[in-house]
């Protein structure tokens, strides 16, 4: 369980399990919710009240957000990892040739992915301090700046200080898994490496939201553990974030384990409908947080959510570093379900009645003078 959360796993369960069809009819008609909500519209009982929870979370959608759905597209810069996560391509044990790109092949990738209209991206890499140090990523981040309107980074925790650096050289948000809120399964899932610390991770997010990224990113990975009980650490994580930097935006993702290529088999698969009931109770209890499904799900699920649930989608991805400039590269960090182009996907949100965006208005609309106030 995420450990501030002052309520055991045995009572998170018991709460979930023991939920009946009155309380989830009770909190589906009430006009707020809080932690104990979602404890009830995780339940079993409440699977099977999944279409009065796709109409009511589509109103809170809407409500919030309108027809559009934010796109975006990850820059994977390199492959080269310390850590040995056992459900990761980019695991350090894994014999796969690594890469870690130079500044002038991210920009060539970073433009090919502007080509397609994309305005917000995600630069991603493994955990390697020697190959991607504080001032590289300085120096990346403001090339970035000078392409996108929005750039945020899913890497190797940093130092606040580190953070504060990263954000000044225009760094808008900061996305970081706990990967599993069970400390006994995280501690078998990471066998070496610094990313073997659970508390150290667990507290990485804190150090971003005091360095003043306007979007902090935060989810679990979907097969390592019971399910509802990682929602509900989730959920807590984000309770708790958001009462410690109110002026950050929490932005959940859901992330489904897909197949590496050494087989490696998730423990406890959760199904799509499952993942739909999670998606769809996310957005009843936080109506007005964001809510992302990647490129590891299909298409004809994404945009299904995208009506539902879901406002923020990943489009045109690739997950090998230099994949955009050259294609066919080796090592990915997972398997991509939607292979969709940009085209494609903003094609099929609009024949489904929604808006799609490729330009992160919000954050163009900030002043340097914010940036530096919010430091």
């Amino acid at each position: 369980m995420f450990p501030p959360l002052k309520m055991s796993e045995p009572e998170v369960r018991d709460k979930i399990m023991n939920a009946t069809h009155q309380t989830v009819s009770a909190t589906l008609k009430k006009s707020g919710h809080n932690f104990d909500d979602i404890l009830v519209l995780l339940s079993p009982a409440a699977a099977e009240y999944l279409p009065v929870m796709r109409e009511l979370a589509s109103i809170h959608r809407r409500r919030y957000f309108g027809r559009t759905v934010q796109l975006y597209t990850p820059l994977y810069f390199s492959s080269s990892c310390v850590n040995n996560c056992v459900y990761c391509d980019f695991r350090h044990d894994n014999p796969s040739t690594r890469k870690t790109l130079s500044l002038d092949e991210i920009i060539n990738d970073a433009r090919v992915i502007k080509s397609t209209g994309i305005d917000s991206l995600l630069l991603v890499a493994g955990e390697d301090p020697k190959a991607v140090t504080i001032e590289r990523l300085e120096r990346i981040a403001r090339e970035m700046k000078k392409i996108f309107s929005y750039v945020s980074i899913e890497i190797a925790p940093q130092s606040e200080k580190n953070y504060r650096r990263l954000f000044k050289a225009g760094v808008d948000g900061l996305t970081l898994y706990q990967e599993t809120f069970d400390r006994q399964r995280y501690l078998e899932l990471h066998p070496c490496g610094p990313k073997r610390d659970y508390d150290r991770r667990l507290e990485i997010l804190e150090r971003g939201g005091a360095a003043g990224m306007r979007t902090l990113g935060i989810g679990f990975l979907l097969g390592l553990y019971d399910w509802h009980i990682e929602a509900a650490s989730l959920a807590a994580q984000a309770i708790w974030l958001k009462h410690k930097f109110y002026r950050s935006k929490i932005q959940f993702s859901f992330p489904r384990i897909t197949p590496t290529s050494f087989g490696y088999i998730p423990p406890i698969p959760v199904s799509e409908s499952e993942l739909e009931q999670m998606l769809l109770a996310f957005r009843i209890v936080f109506p007005e947080y964001d809510i992302t499904v990647s490129t590891r799900e299909t298409s004809e699920f994404r945009n299904r959510v995208a009506l539902t649930s879901v406002n923020n989608l990943s489009a045109g991805s690739l997950v090998a570093p230099g994949a955009y400039s050259e294609p066919d590269q080796e090592l990915g960090q997972f398997l991509l379900n939607d292979q969709r182009t940009v085209t494609e996907v903003v094609k099929a949100l609009q024949n489904s009645g929604l808006e799609p965006v490729t330009k992160y208005w919000d954050a163009a609309l900030v002043s340097d003078q914010i940036r530096d106030f919010h430091i």
